[in-house]
């Protein structure tokens, strides 16, 4: 008899010291969700993560375009990127096509764009992640020299670029204290995250070129299409959200 008072006593006291009621079923079920039931399995945390990301390389403004991806996450490593280059609003777009000054120097209009995409793998570093993937883009672009002149004369560009794509992921909402309980606020501190990294690569040129006017430039032998292989290349520093 002593001995089970002595054991009930002790279970009372350790109960006591944890704030917990004895016997009670939340001792067993530690953590367990409330509601569990055929219809109703909750998924372990371990399998569950962002599907989606969005995010934008800004800082392509002041190189050969800002850039605009989508992400879909297949595993928490293995991601597939899809994503479009605004090479028209580029700072450097008509540097890198620039002509000879006899030629028309650089560019008085461009316009063009590249699609592209390709596969990235995240390696887990906390809760940052480092990254790298294989771009693969196609360029679309058309650019005009000597604008208004007798010797006027156009472009036509079509790039198959390829390149190696590096960085790191920061994800600085995972290590704010916690703020507002609001959805909406809750959503932006766990799902913002900043890429920095780097784009290098070549890039394979199948261009045409004409004058404007069909009479000008008769006396002009210099074929009029041709290939080039270039290196290409950009930093990268992007704004997104992942959900």
């Amino acid at each position: 008899m002593k001995k089970v008072l002595i054991l009930s006593v002790l279970v009372l006291i350790s109960a006591f010291v944890r704030g917990e009621e004895p016997w009670s079923s939340d001792l067993v079920q530690k953590q367990y969700p409330d509601k569990v039931s055929k219809n109703y399995k909750p998924k372990s945390k371990s399998v569950d993560f962002p599907r989606w990301a969005f995010h934008s390389n800004l800082l392509g403004f002041v190189q050969f375009g800002p850039v605009v991806s989508a992400e879909y996450n297949f595993t928490r490593n293995l991601t597939l990127n899809a994503h479009a280059r605004f090479s028209s609003v580029g700072a450097l777009t008509t540097i890198m096509h620039e002509a000879d000054v006899d030629e028309g120097g650089r560019p008085d209009q461009f316009s063009g764009i590249a699609f592209g995409g390709g596969p990235i793998w995240f390696f887990r570093m906390r809760k940052d992640k480092a990254y790298v993937g294989l771009q693969f883009e196609y360029e679309m672009s058309d650019v005009l020299y000597m604008e208004d002149y007798v010797n006027e004369w156009n472009r036509d560009n079509r790039k198959v670029i390829l390149m190696l794509n590096t960085g790191y992921r920061f994800r600085f909402a995972q290590k704010l204290r916690p703020g507002p309980h609001r959805q909406f606020d809750q959503f932006i501190r766990d799902n913002f995250f900043l890429n920095t990294g780097l784009y290098v690569g070549g890039e394979r040129n199948q261009y045409k070129w004409d004058y404007t006017e069909p009479e000008a430039g008769s006396d002009d032998l210099t074929p009029r299409e041709g290939t080039e292989i270039k290196p290409f290349g950009m930093f990268e520093v992007s704004v997104g959200i992942e959900f």
